[in-house]
């Protein structure tokens, strides 16, 4: 996958394009048991993206980490702003060090105007999550004085009845949301699932659904089905062959299969998404290879569209 920008056929696309793009870098981890930040570096870089929320990832957290200020870190590795919401806000381990952080973080090459982190609430009738969750919500301007609203997050891992709430949780951050807007993260959820449903509910939608609707639509003008390109991206609409019809029951789907992002190795769940808000168009969709992250990223093409 490269960063290259393309001129899109979208009728009434607005003439900049922002490549935005989540990933859960579990603290720079890799399968090699080693903490290398300098290849999640490069990792990032590999994903051509403008704007990129960060999940998992620490901030003078331990010395798992090397008691690096990651946010920082990567962001002058890379030449950006960055931006850090801590879920998890520890005492230092002696007197006198950084307290110890572990949350989101927002990289841009963009300029970020304002930006705020709020904790997102558990479900009371439920154990305590291991962890708390929270969202970071930032201002971001682009090209040609563009401005959009950027939200990361960073959802349960263990409990549908966490997530729901969490969701709800988001929902109210967004009440005063007016312009475009854009949320990303590890949902530890695939989109269509019921812990979901308050996004669709409130005017949020699916970047991959709204990419491949695009798709579909240019492909239904023209009058050709094109080829979907590299695997992994969702530009259009293909035929399906008599086995992909076979396989096309909701949990063996091939597209399904092409959009996951988690295990890593062998990704079987799209629980990694990004969801667009108001007037703002999704041309193209793309999930990562993989890296030395046990997630991969995924990478949209977005235009605003007034």
């Amino acid at each position: 996958m490269n960063g290259r920008r393309q001129d899109s056929s979208v009728a009434g696309q607005a003439a900049a394009l922002w490549r935005v793009a989540t990933f859960n870098i579990r603290h720079g981890l890799g399968p090699d048991g080693r903490v290398d930040l300098a290849r999640t570096a490069r990792e990032i870089a590999s994903l051509g993206a403008d704007v990129i929320g960060l999940q998992e990832v620490d901030a003078m957290f331990g010395s798992r980490s090397d008691h690096e200020d990651q946010p920082a870190r990567l962001a002058e590795l890379l030449g950006m702003q960055s931006r850090f919401g801590a879920a998890l806000d520890l005492p230092p381990i002696r007197a006198g060090a950084p307290r110890r952080r572990y949350g989101v973080a927002l990289l841009t090459r963009h300029e970020i105007l304002s930006h705020s982190f709020s904790l997102l609430p558990a479900h009371p009738h439920h154990a305590p999550p291991a962890e708390p969750r929270g969202v970071l919500r930032a201002v971001v301007r682009g090209p040609g004085d563009e401005r959009l609203e950027v939200l990361v997050t960073h959802l349960d891992n263990a409990e549908p009845a966490h997530r729901t709430a969490q969701v709800q949780g988001i929902v109210r951050v967004c009440q005063d949301l007016a312009g475009p807007a854009l949320l990303m993260g590890d949902m530890n959820a695939e989109p269509s699932d019921p812990e979901l449903a308050a996004l669709a509910a409130t005017g949020w939608r699916d970047a991959a659904e709204a990419a491949r609707e695009i798709g579909e639509a240019g492909a239904a003008a023209s009058g050709v089905i094109g080829p979907s390109g590299a695997a992994g991206s969702v530009p259009a609409a293909v035929p399906e062959s008599r086995w992909q019809r076979l396989l096309s029951a909701p949990a063996v789907s091939l597209r399904r299969l092409r959009l996951a992002t988690h295990p890593a190795r062998f990704p079987v769940r799209r629980i990694d998404s990004l969801w667009v808000r108001g007037d703002i168009g999704v041309s193209a969709l793309e999930v990562a290879g993989r890296g030395s992250s046990d997630h991969r990223g995924t990478v949209a093409t977005v235009h605003l569209t007034r």
